[in-house]
């Protein structure tokens, strides 16, 4: 499994934002030029990386989920790229309002696993196949 690192992008806002002066960094203007520009590099990334993988296997569908999966700008440019470049090839997507990040689910469960497991966290036993 391949991962994907955007911590290079993020040093490059920060550095960015850091060598604009006060009233630029504040300006409506840079805040969505900054936003938009740093949106779309993630976006192609993960629409390029995706289609070389479908490709490289033979994908029958792509399925597009978790929190990220709720992006507007994202769902559209995989709509587009899928059926330019692979028309025969699938695109699932569930509702935004069922595309959620794991974060949350994961959270609740670590609590309520610690809450009947012991008051004490350094006792938590760590189990990677814990069921949710």
């Amino acid at each position: 499994m391949r991962k994907l690192s955007f911590s290079g992008l993020k040093t490059a806002v920060l550095y960015d934002f850091r060598s604009r002066r006060p009233k630029v960094r504040t300006s409506k203007k840079y805040i969505q030029e900054i936003c938009f520009e740093t949106q779309q590099a993630i976006i192609d990334v993960l629409i390029k990386k995706t289609i070389r993988a479908a490709k490289e296997f033979r994908a029958k569908a792509i399925i597009l989920g978790g929190g990220v999966a709720a992006n507007k700008e994202l769902r559209e440019q995989f709509k587009e790229i899928i059926k330019k470049n692979l028309p025969n090839t699938k695109y699932l997507i569930p509702a935004p309002k069922l595309c959620t990040d794991n974060a949350a689910m994961v959270g609740v469960t670590a609590y309520f696993h610690q809450k009947k497991a012991t008051k004490n966290w350094q006792k938590i036993k760590v189990d990677a196949n814990l069921k949710i």
